[in-house]
């Protein structure tokens, strides 16, 4: 029979009490706080779990919190773009009616101060600032304005100033996306109406020449047009017998077409027109310009300063009309393309946003299942734990009243 001091029997029961306050002390605390792990210890490999979840979760917020400022900077080209889109509809609308043969010139200055207003309105658009007062068309240079503009300037008075540096977003662990668009590309990149020049005359009495089909020409153009070697964009005609005029190409010496002439009556070539008067023998050059490019700005310009130039002469102002007409569609065509590309930003945008809810869900779940406490559990177990410190206080009260008088 194994004998036990009194101090055991003390050292015991106080222990037993003291593990079952311990016991009920934790239950009380996650009924308060809801969180089944109150220290890393309860479960070390769970409270690495929850640090992991928690930091994933963090991410995920900072992701969100990207995806809203990606969503509101394209959001708000998108509405940039379309204001200009829409002004340079009404500019389109402008240049044909001043074509139409029947305005005098003050009819076309009326249209000119309207066109100066597009100008201005699509200038101011084109260095629209976001909410932290950056250029939003600058790339890099976002302080300073994307566009600057100089009246006493030689050649062109709207010029780029910043540069093609896009900026991008992280969205999430593996998507970045880029959340302006430079002005270079979208406006100032612009493709200028393609044209051509007659350099040269023997024997020619006169000669006229205009671009009737701007299509047919710009596909000649673009086939035939050499950057390397400009002697492959030099044509000559020559008039034959037999009322005919032969072109060949300078550079390449090889003959390039013959058609059918009638001295004084014009004929065209891959969309250009011809009106010469002039012999058999006789010859003139011409040469495909070098491909230009102008700004949005400058294009309207250009066509406000024709407008309002009462020296010019009709053909002179249907050329200013053709150049505004390819230039404002190109510009067009360009803002299209930019449109385009950021519907395809913003889709992505919000499906990388729905699987970083999707993700936040199951993260905040499965954090949820390690450290969160059930409830109905935690109230049986302090239920039982109650019941067990109540157990040991009674049992403790009673054999510390013991003594050698009860065993007689």
């Amino acid at each position: 029979m194994t004998r036990i001091s009194t101090n055991q029997l003390y050292d015991r029961s106080i222990n037993s009490i003291t593990q079952n306050q311990g016991t009920l002390s934790d239950v009380q605390q996650q009924l308060a706080s809801g969180k089944k792990l109150l220290r890393p210890s309860d479960d070390p490999v769970g409270a690495a779990q929850v640090v992991r979840l928690t930091e994933d979760l963090d991410k995920i917020t900072q992701y969100k919190r990207n995806n809203d400022l990606l969503t509101n900077s394209l959001q708000q080209e998108e509405v940039v773009l379309s204001n200009i889109n829409s002004a340079l509809d009404r500019a389109r609308q402008l240049m044909i009616q001043s074509g139409n043969g029947v305005y005098d010139k003050t009819d076309l200055e009326a249209i000119g101060i309207e066109i100066g207003a597009i100008r201005d309105e699509v200038f101011g658009l084109m260095n629209t600032q976001n909410s932290n007062g950056e250029y939003i068309f600058a790339g890099f240079q976002s302080q300073t304005e994307a566009f600057s503009y100089n009246p006493s300037a030689s050649g062109e008075k709207y010029t780029f100033s910043g540069d093609d540096g896009v900026k991008k977003i992280q969205v999430s662990d593996a998507v970045s996306i880029q959340a302006n668009s430079s002005g270079k590309s979208v406006f100032e990149n612009v493709q200028a109406r393609l044209n051509f020049t007659v350099t040269g005359q023997v024997g020619i009495s006169s000669i006229e020449t205009r671009i009737t089909e701007q299509s047919a020409f710009d596909k000649f153009h673009k086939t035939n047009y050499d950057a390397v070697t400009p002697a492959n964009n030099q044509f000559q005609a020559t008039i034959l017998a037999g009322n005919q005029i032969q072109i060949d190409n300078v550079g390449s010496g090889n003959t390039v077409a013959t058609v059918n002439f009638t001295s004084g009556q014009p004929f065209v070539f891959n969309g250009m027109e011809f009106d010469v008067s002039g012999s058999v023998g006789d010859t003139f050059d011409f040469q495909l310009d070098k491909p230009e490019k102008n700004n949005i700005a400058e294009t309207l310009n250009n066509f406000y300063l024709a407008l309002n130039d009462g020296e010019l002469t009709d053909k002179e102002l249907n050329e200013a009309i053709s150049d505004a007409l390819v230039g404002i569609d190109n510009g067009s065509k360009s803002l299209a393309n930019a449109t385009s590309s950021l519907g395809g930003r913003l889709n992505v945008a919000e499906s990388v946003l729905e699987s970083n809810l999707d993700l936040e869900i199951a993260n905040k779940s499965a954090r949820s299942n390690i450290e969160d406490v059930d409830y109905a559990e935690a109230v049986s177990e302090l239920s039982k734990q109650e019941t067990a410190l109540q157990a040991a206080q009674a049992t403790f009260s009673r054999v510390t009243g013991l003594t050698l008088f009860d065993y007689i």
